[in-house]
């Protein structure tokens, strides 16, 4: 059980991503803050919880299957599952773009992915010096394609639970492909789209910065949805590079283990 780092009793929050990279990582920074994390992968599981428990900060995630967050945080508000000051979207994408999409006279606010402890902390709690802790940098363990550095500084130097996520990135990435290559046969640009928002979350969290940034290509492409030999062209290479990361993954584990 992790201390809370919080100067007022213990807080809960409800998670809603349906991306279990993003999921897991925003869990443990909040967990290493002393902060309860209930999880939801969808908007009716979150519906669920929110009307069975209190929650102090409910964070959902923009882009989701079936309804997205700015439409579950109207909903969790008109069920009065949750007051709108306790809600925040959570997104990779820049706040400016965010509250264009969000309707006139909504006030929600938004934290970006990899969530900040900073913010966090600052809205918990009523201490504005609270001591942060230094940047971790690995400098012995090396995994092609992946910035080390930032993974560990985004999982607060939590080595364990890094490596327990990053073991799962090959099967990950082949899910991935898997329902990318689907969506994009049918021509359903929408799910492209939405996949692509999730991998460029979620392979930052991880310090997979370049297939962040294939991914923002992708999801660039599909913006551009007339243009489907765009997307094709821009999935072969996350494809390419999601097999090459997952490839240096299972090397590592068979070579080394967790460090």
């Amino acid at each position: 059980m992790h201390e809370s780092n919080l100067s007022c009793p213990r807080k809960t929050v409800l998670l809603v991503d349906d991306d279990e990279i993003c999921r897991c990582v925003t869990s443990e920074i909040l967990e290493n803050l002393g902060v309860t994390v209930h999880h939801a992968a969808d908007a009716g599981r979150a519906i669920c919880l929110a009307k069975a428990n209190h929650y102090d900060l409910i964070l959902l995630d923009l882009y989701m299957p079936s309804m997205n967050g700015i439409d579950l945080a109207r909903l969790l508000q008109e069920s009065g599952a949750a007051a709108e000051d306790r809600i925040f979207l959570l997104t990779g994408e820049e706040p400016e773009a965010v509250l264009k999409k969000i309707q006139a006279g909504n006030t929600l606010r938004i934290f970006h992915k990899p969530l900040d402890k900073a913010q966090v902390m600052s809205f918990f709690s009523t201490q504005k010096n609270e001591e942060l802790p230094e940047a971790v940098t690995a400098q012995t363990v090396k995994i092609k394609g992946f910035d080390m550095s930032l993974a560990l500084a985004n999982f607060l130097g939590n080595e364990s639970a890094f490596f327990s996520i990053l073991r799962e990135f090959p099967r990950y990435g082949a899910t991935f492909i898997s329902d990318y290559s689907s969506y994009l046969k049918a021509k359903n640009i929408k799910e492209c789209l939405r996949l692509a928002h999730s991998l460029k979350g979620s392979s930052l969290m991880i310090g997979a910065t370049e297939i962040n940034r294939v991914a923002k290509e992708l999801e660039s492409a599909c913006y551009s949805a007339s243009d489907v030999q765009r997307i094709e062209e821009a999935y072969k290479k996350i494809e390419a590079k999601i097999l090459e990361a997952s490839e240096s993954v299972k090397n590592h584990f068979q070579h080394h283990g967790n460090p």
